[in-house]
């Protein structure tokens, strides 16, 4: 019987996130072993470093990503293509306006674009 792909990809995505989210409580249970603090609750610390792992997929490696494009771009002489300055809810907004006035996908003015 073939495992579906779905499966596969939830399984591989949730044993890494697991990892990384253990990696970082055995890190913080160390440094907070070695300050003396030994009072704080191992579930909580746990959560913690869910927390943090999010924080870091959702916030810093967007930006490190943006910074190493960034960077292969000026070296090859390339351009990289403009991104939307808006928010998520602002996008969403002008995207249904723009389905009462014209094109879903146009954005009408280059306020909206950042350089």
């Amino acid at each position: 019987m073939e495992i579906s792909p779905g499966i596969r990809f939830a399984t591989q995505t949730l044993a890494r996130v697991l990892f990384s989210c253990f990696v970082t409580f055995t890190i913080l249970l160390s440094i907070l072993n070695r300050l003396g603090i030994v009072y704080i609750s191992k579930s909580l610390l746990f959560l913690w470093s869910i927390a943090l792992y999010l924080l870091c997929i959702f916030f810093a490696k967007p930006l490190v990503e943006d910074r190493r494009n960034s960077r292969t771009a000026k070296v090859l002489g390339a351009k990289l293509p403009p991104r939307i300055a808006l928010g998520l809810v602002e996008v969403l907004k002008k995207t249904r306006e723009n389905f009462k006035t014209g094109y879903p996908g146009e954005f009408d003015d280059f306020r909206y674009w950042r350089r």
